[in-house]
């Protein structure tokens, strides 16, 4: 599995960033929507399945992604 595309919503919703993945579910990319801090009793990361697209904010690079987002999708990618 890979990184598709990389997004941030710049905070609109709790879960702000999304890393969609290469891997298809049917007509669907598997991804992880995170908050900052997806690790965090108070933080957020679940994985789904979604249409990559503007609706999920602006582009960005995996290095943009703060540290703990960063280590989630790089924990993810080891899995698979």
């Amino acid at each position: 599995m890979k990184i598709h595309s990389i997004w941030d919503n710049g905070g609109k919703t709790f879960d702000r960033y999304t890393a969609v993945y290469d891997k298809m579910d049917g007509q669907y990319n598997l991804m992880v929507g995170m908050s900052e801090h997806p690790f965090h009793p108070c933080g957020f990361g679940i994985h789904d399945s979604c249409l990559p697209g503007d609706h999920l904010g602006k582009q960005i690079k995996f290095e943009e992604l703060p540290p703990d987002c960063q280590r989630c999708v790089a924990q993810d990618l080891e899995e698979t």
